[in-house]
């Protein structure tokens, strides 16, 4: 019953949009929110269920037909919590949807919460009970969620979820007013595509001046937030909110101090390999130095890709790349566009957010993602339908929702390894959206994003790894900037900032610091995993498709090397493996130079 634990698996890219390239008039309206008994759910609904769980007589005989009612029962809550999560993100505007949401999270998530350590502990107390094989690796989690646990905990974990539905609510409402227009942030970093510099620079400060007027209140909520955070850590008689949470996530694979010395490897590996982008790209340009509003325009002068002109004609597209990688995977995909995809860009959605919700009870994955025409929202759909395919794989296979419920870093390499194995498929002949020249543009820019994440995840991890040693009654947002500054001076790019040491200092106001702490990194620790992927598909692809497809069907019932392993890759963190992987890459994005 712990809601949405394996949900919002999603990118961190914040997309560009081009307002000219598909219709996005505020007119538009949001589609209907998926119809279901759940959003009405109250804990009077619950309780009985829960009352037979820890009534019932438990002997090890027992437990596989007791398991079964259990999931039952968390199916049909994690139904509720997802259609009430879908419905407050596709309108954020919507009072109705937010104070369901919230009502949810205030009158029933507590009993909830209360409930699931009883039934854990109820579980663990029988005596001679041993778990299958298949259930070693939850029956360890069920082990630290009761470590975890604490009454005085559930309070603060409903006050958490309302800062982040007031996070929401705060980025969902940002504009920047750019040439006569208020436009969402979706719409005005298209404008950052732009072959003239000046109307990206125009666009880039009226973007920073719209973040700017929610900047305050974000300060304050953050340090709401972690003085929160560092409560429940105390409450649990952990030292700190990082070695709560490294507890909370089931990280045995790796420490903390792995985690630093992943951070030292892109240092030494990764941020040359960066440096060399942006001297590439500088150089291209013709400027005497990169400019952060020159990031995402091509280099040698090209327009924007225009890859599709709406959402139909992208899941018409990505249908056709999916059928030429696996006609299977394409069937399912089909199955999403039956009421399973919110793809359009709107007011009032969360920029930049994306992510793939479960519906347990439905048995199907959702999408929800903005986009409005451009390269990046074909790569971010590639990466949803991985998160998906992987939900699909899982429960084709296993009964119980906790044998689907996989690590965010197997999670995240599902999802990168499909946008990776999907490279192929980019042009139109072989059923994808380009001609030859502009599928390697796409596919170079893709490499490039590779190796800005490795980087930019690793910081934005160190960022978290510092604010959780501090004291929270003395940190200030201040501090959290200076340490900013300080942290991406190592693990950045080559960028030149004159002028702009504010923009630049806010730049740790990331939706996954604030509502999803010590989720970063796992996306760099998964490319790794999905650049050994893809190096196995250049030598033998279908040997290497079938082995990701029998990672996805693992789910969460095996550790995470095991899981790595399964799909044809090493879970390693040492610099040796992130510098022959960053090489890998690097050589790969020289291939697709321009003629």
């Amino acid at each position: 019953m712990r809601h949405g634990s394996r949900a919002r698996r999603g990118r961190i890219r914040v997309v560009v949009i081009d307002a000219a390239s598909v219709d996005a008039s505020a007119t538009r309206s949001p589609p209907e929110p998926l119809v279901h008994s759940g959003m009405a759910l109250t804990w009077e609904d619950v309780e009985p269920r829960v009352r037979e769980l820890l009534d019932a007589d438990l002997a090890p005989a027992d437990v596989p037909a007791w398991l079964e009612r259990r999931d039952a029962l968390e199916r049909d809550v994690g139904e509720a919590y997802a259609a009430l999560a879908r419905a407050r993100h596709e309108d954020t505007a919507d009072t109705d949807a937010r104070d369901a949401y919230l009502r949810f999270v205030r009158e029933v998530s507590p009993h909830l919460a209360e409930a699931a350590d009883a039934i854990d502990k109820k579980l663990v107390a029988v005596d001679g009970y041993e778990p299958p094989a298949e259930l070693r690796v939850w029956w360890r989690n069920v082990r630290d969620d009761i470590a975890v646990y604490h009454p005085d905990n559930v309070p603060l974990a409903t006050r958490e979820s309302e800062l982040a539905q007031r996070f929401d609510e705060l980025m969902g409402g940002v504009r920047a007013e750019v040439e006569g227009e208020s436009l969402t942030l979706m719409q005005a970093r298209r404008i950052l595509e732009s072959t003239d510099r000046d109307r990206r620079e125009r666009a880039w400060r009226a973007i920073q001046a719209g973040l700017e007027r929610v900047r305050p209140d974000l300060d304050a909520l953050f340090l709401e937030l972690v003085a929160l955070r560092q409560t429940m850590a105390r409450n649990t008689g952990f030292d700190d909110y990082r070695a709560y949470v490294w507890r909370a996530r089931h990280r045995h694979e790796y420490t903390p101090e792995d985690a630093l010395a992943l951070h030292d490897s892109m240092r030494a590996a990764a941020v040359p390999a960066l440096r060399a982008l942006h001297d590439d790209r500088r150089e291209r340009l013709g400027v005497d130095a990169l400019r952060p509003w020159d990031l995402d325009v091509d280099p040698d002068g090209a327009e924007p890709l225009a890859p599709f002109g709406d959402v139909a004609e992208l899941e018409r597209g990505l249908v056709r790349m999916f059928e030429a990688l696996d006609p299977a995977l394409a069937r399912r995909f089909e199955r999403l566009r039956e009421g399973w995809l919110d793809l359009e860009a709107r007011p009032n959605k969360v920029p930049g957010l994306g992510y793939q919700e479960y519906f347990p009870r439905s048995r199907s994955p959702y999408v929800y993602w903005s986009a409005l025409g451009t390269d990046d929202d074909v790569v971010a759909m590639r990466h949803e339908a991985g998160h998906a395919f992987h939900s699909l794989l899982t429960d084709e296979r296993w009964p119980l929702m906790v044998q689907m419920a996989n690590r965010p870093e197997s999670a995240e390499l599902a999802s990168q390894s499909l946008e990776l194995l999907t490279l192929p498929y980019l042009t139109r002949e072989r059923g994808g959206f380009y001609d030859e020249r502009d599928a390697r543009r796409s596919t170079r820019a893709q490499l490039e994003r590779m190796i800005g994440l490795w980087v930019r995840t690793s910081a934005g991890d160190a960022i978290q790894h510092w604010i959780y040693s501090q004291d929270p009654d003395t940190l200030t947002s201040e501090a959290i900037d200076e340490a900013w500054v300080r942290i991406t001076g190592e693990l950045g790019g080559d960028i030149d900032w004159t002028g702009l040491e504010r923009e630049r200092a806010k730049g740790w106001h990331i939706i996954h610091v604030f509502v999803i702490p010590f989720y970063f990194l796992e996306y760099g620790i998964a490319y790794l995993g999905a650049a050994q992927v893809w190096r196995n598909a250049l030598h033998d692809h279908a040997a290497a498709l079938a082995a990701y497809q029998r990672f996805l069907s693992l789910g969460g019932t095996v550790p995470l090397d095991e899981a790595y392993e399964a799909a044809g890759a090493r879970f390693a963190f040492d610099e040796a493996t992130v510098r022959e992987l960053v090489d890998f890459t690097m050589a790969r994005w020289r291939e697709v130079a321009p003629d």
